[in-house]
């Protein structure tokens, strides 16, 4: 999405979404779109990984009950919605620069970040709604596939032990290629920085 389509998808943003939302979508697509794909061969093969295993954990963890209910009671912006607990931190907080240039590598583009359709609240994050996250597992960031609360856990142990310990083992596999994909991308920054050819 060159920037003039940015721009373009700004100005419909600006319509249908509250000003604060509109401006969280247009600062990250910008930073979605300058975030460099021609990168080395092991960067984009630990961002397809990252990819392929948040969509292994999400199938696994399946719909869920717990995350529909879990804001209530709590103050804004956590609690403006009866779910998302977790989908109340800043939008910027969830797309750090490791998890964007993740994210990017492995074919999320800036056309595919659409926020909740309609509505004028906008709490949290630019992807949370009244009914969730409007991003397709493959556009979210590790963090929010990777984190699972107590009143998750519990939910998921209720509904089965062993396949809790699969969720698990899928997790912490997916945490450690993520810690893995950091440390590829900071070496290969420091080492432009430094002036060493890759």
């Amino acid at each position: 999405m060159p920037s003039v389509l940015i721009a373009a998808r700004h100005l419909v943003d600006r319509l249908r979404q509250p000003r604060s939302r509109a401006e969280e979508l247009r600062q990250l697509r910008q930073r979605l779109q300058e975030t460099p794909t021609s990168l080395p061969p092991a960067e984009r093969a630990a961002a397809l990984r990252l990819r392929a295993l948040r969509e292994r954990l999400s199938e696994l963890v399946g719909p869920v009950e717990s995350c529909r209910t879990c804001a209530k009671g709590h103050p804004a912006p956590h609690g403006h919605f009866d779910g998302g607990h977790c989908c109340g931190l800043r939008t910027e907080d969830a797309f750090n620069d490791d998890e964007v240039a993740a994210l990017r590598l492995a074919g999320t583009t800036p056309g595919r970040l659409i926020p909740p359709a309609g509505g004028p609240d906008h709490a949290g994050c630019a992807f949370r709604g009244p009914t969730g996250c409007s991003l397709a597992v493959p556009d979210r960031p590790n963090l929010c596939l990777r984190y699972l609360c107590p009143d998750l856990t519990r939910e998921l142990y209720r509904r089965d032990p062993e396949r809790l310990a699969v969720i698990d083992a899928v997790n912490a596999e997916l945490e450690a290629e993520y810690l893995a994909f950091i440390k590829l991308r900071a070496d290969r920054l420091e080492d432009e920085a430094l002036g060493i050819a890759s």
